[in-house]
């Protein structure tokens, strides 16, 4: 069957329209069976039995050693500026609420470049490798935070670089303490 030339960029036009709603519809189908994936993950997750290899100490983190303070894991990278803008925030907040501690898990990070950071910043956070812990629940994206009672228990994550709706999340989890 051939096609009038007079219907040709028509015909494109159509195609192209519904490439991209295939494509749209996907993205967004893709982006939620991750985050589902992750929630699903994260539920099965002890998070009193977590611990990452620290940056700043010689022995390793617990998050068991951190009960009886609310934490917050994020999940950054040196690469990511929105991860910079992240930690920018958390410094800030954790200023204005000295209780809540804070794991900077670095993913997938040359060490020469953590260290590097790390000594650039005097951020009072926990400066471990989250790589591995990372790749198993399978994070959605960086930054990504992972939020965890006094009580050493997993109660909701975040994924993202939304600084105000982080602070909601952070409020809450201090205001249930």
């Amino acid at each position: 069957m051939r096609l009038d030339p007079k219907y040709f960029n028509l015909f494109i036009a159509i195609c192209a329209g519904l490439t991209l709603v295939a494509i749209i519809f996907y993205t967004i189908r893709y982006s939620q069976t991750q985050i589902r994936d992750f929630r699903q993950n994260m539920e099965s997750v002890q998070a009193d039995e977590l611990s990452f290899r620290s940056y700043t100490e010689t022995d390793s983190l617990h998050i068991s050693d951190l009960k009886g303070s609310p934490a917050v894991i994020q999940f950054w990278s040196t690469w990511s500026g929105k991860s910079h803008a992240v930690n920018i925030f958390l410094n800030d907040f954790k200023r204005e609420h000295p209780d809540l501690q804070i794991v900077a898990a670095v993913v997938r990070d040359d060490e020469s470049l953590v260290l590097e950071y790390i000594k650039n910043h005097s951020y009072p956070f926990n400066f471990v490798d989250g790589t591995a812990f990372y790749q198993t629940v399978y994070v959605p994206g960086t930054p990504s935070q992972i939020f965890i009672n006094s009580y050493g228990e997993y109660v909701d994550f975040n994924i993202g670089d939304d600084t105000e709706k982080l602070e909601l999340k952070l409020t809450e989890l201090l205001q249930n303490e």
